[in-house]
């Protein structure tokens, strides 16, 4: 992923989405079924369903994604260090968001 955000996000480029699609094809298809509901593309000029077809179809090339290791995208903003202390929050329930 080229950002740090929601992997669904209108904002972020085409591949981001495509490659959110192929991590989480659950996810995607539910955005596939609120699309219908709403009767509006997830971007302006590409929909949620033409997303998952390049994703299938990407995976068909080059067979299926697995995640990253968990903290991977954080390490690479905030270091490896603080990213297992905050992991080892996260595992502890001592994290509160809120705070």
């Amino acid at each position: 992923m080229s950002r740090l955000s929601c992997s669904f996000c209108v904002l972020g480029c085409e591949a981001d989405v495509v490659l959110a699609a192929r991590l989480r094809p659950k996810k995607a298809a539910e955005y596939v079924a609120v699309e219908k509901t709403v009767g509006a593309d997830f971007k302006h000029g590409l929909s949620m369903r033409q997303i998952v077809e390049r994703a299938k179809a990407m995976d068909a090339e080059h067979g299926e994604l697995r995640r990253p290791p968990r903290g991977t995208a954080l390490s690479g903003y905030g270091g490896k260090k603080a990213t297992r202390a905050y992991l080892a929050r996260v595992e502890r329930g001592s994290l509160d968001l809120a705070a």
